[in-house]
């Protein structure tokens, strides 16, 4: 049997048709508020980054080639794609990169020398690799209780080609620091320059060792004549060195830059603010100077310098060198250490504890905390697509020694309980 269907009373149609109606208005009232809420955002981001698109944050997995634990970190050395890790026991191991990963390889020699240094007599056995060329090597004296020597604990010496215009056959330059804070630094300060005959295995002093007082143990002091490895790659006979020979221990200590020529040794410049020059084309040295509410970078030339760029902020705090550039770290801006060029980064927003910028000026590199300590980002930046992109990193620590390893690949390391972690990531992939 058909059930009837019962109609609605004039009542009840004028009280549906007011639910409808009503449900309409709640729903569109809905839509009107998450449209104001996302057009709110999206007009304070275009405030805060004005014509910034905004980018994902990346998994750093995405463009990683290798991860690895060592046991002691790589160091670059003299010659492309080729690093060293050093023990306290002095075992030196070289390794080539191989397009993912570093591969270890067998070195071409070792060499043993005997370097005299504040009356004590150091051993030291070196491991080198000739390649193309060019030669790198690297030794580690640590204090044995049968050896002779009682100031120093800790020697690390390199040996390399000497600087073109004091080449010579069968002799190369050693140099070597005490400081042990600086085992596994790219960028070391050396405290002693030999020239050394690799048949013979005699040195003699590169850099002048006249009227060099003693520190408060009795050492010969250790910035009487300093370099880093920009120096001594000099392309001329004309070579930058630091010293605070003409400043007492007691006081505060200064930096001098000096020049040495085959001839002889000459200040060129009084209390200068960092341990770093640049050559230029022209024959001329840049530096870094403190000034009144900053500092500068300055050109000497001919005897006379003229300033290049001039920062109102502090030296490595608010402005961080690395290489022949200075961040600052509270716009993102990098600066030229030697001419009027800046790189302006896009979607600027962490706080660099490192960064590096590639040989070309192609590719920038800056590595730190982004919101919190939680959030560790590696920022990557394309100056000639003007694109950027951020990677996370789930491993919270510090990162360190940022190197470039080809003109698209850089490494870095941080350390872990059990060891280093070196990590080799491929930048292209990004932007």
């Amino acid at each position: 049997m058909k059930k009837e269907k019962k109609s609605l009373t004039k009542e009840q149609k004028i009280e549906t048709v007011k639910l409808a109606i009503t449900l309409i208005l709640v729903v569109a009232a809905i839509i009107a508020v998450i449209f104001v809420m996302k057009f709110y955002l999206q007009s304070r981001n275009n405030t805060e980054n004005p014509g910034v698109t905004k980018t994902e944050v990346t998994d750093l997995r995405d463009i990683t080639l290798s991860s690895k634990l060592v046991s002691v970190p790589y160091v670059q050395t003299d010659i492309d794609s080729i690093v060293y890790t050093a023990n306290s026991a002095g075992t030196i191991l070289f390794y080539e990169f191989n397009g993912t990963d570093y591969s270890q390889i067998v070195e071409t020699g070792s060499v043993e020398v005997v370097i005299p240094l504040s009356g004590q007599q150091i051993p030291v056995k070196i491991h080198y690799i000739e390649r193309g060329g060019k030669l790198a090597g690297y030794g580690v004296y640590t204090a044995d209780e049968t050896d002779n020597v009682y100031i120093y604990d800790f020697l690390l010496c390199k040996i390399t080609d000497l600087p073109s215009g004091y080449s010579q056959n069968g002799k190369c330059l050693l140099v070597a620091n005490t400081d042990i804070n600086s085992v596994y630094s790219n960028e070391p300060v050396w405290e002693e320059a030999f020239v050394l005959d690799r048949a013979s295995g005699k040195l003699t002093r590169f850099l002048s060792d006249g009227n060099r007082m003693l520190d408060t143990k009795g050492a010969l002091r250790s910035d009487f004549a300093t370099v880093t490895n920009n120096e001594i790659k000099s392309a001329t006979g004309v070579i930058p060195f630091f010293t605070g020979r003409a400043y007492d221990t007691s006081s505060e200590l200064k930096t001098d830059l000096y020049l040495k020529n085959k001839n002889s040794e000459m200040l060129a410049v009084t209390d200068i603010l960092d341990k770093y020059t640049k050559n230029t084309e022209d024959g001329g040295i840049v530096y870094i100077k403190a000034i009144t509410g900053g500092f500068s970078t300055v050109k000497y030339l001919d005897g006379k310098s003229t300033a290049v760029n001039e920062f109102y902020s502090t030296y490595g705090e608010q402005y961080v060198r690395s290489g022949d550039w200075i961040l600052s770290r509270e716009d993102g801006r990098i600066y030229s250490t030697y001419t009027d060029k800046v790189l302006e980064l896009e979607q600027f927003t962490i706080n660099p504890s490192e960064f590096i910028v590639s040989d070309d000026g192609k590719y920038v590199v800056l590595m730190g905390m982004a919101a919190n300590a939680a959030d560790y980002q590696i920022y990557i930046y394309n100056t000639e697509t003007g694109k950027s992109c951020n990677f996370s990193d789930n491993d919270y620590s510090q990162h360190y020694n940022l190197f470039f390893v080809n003109d698209h690949t850089v490494c870095f390391y941080t350390a872990t309980a059990e060891g280093y972690n070196e990590k080799i990531i491929d930048i292209s992939k990004s932007v």
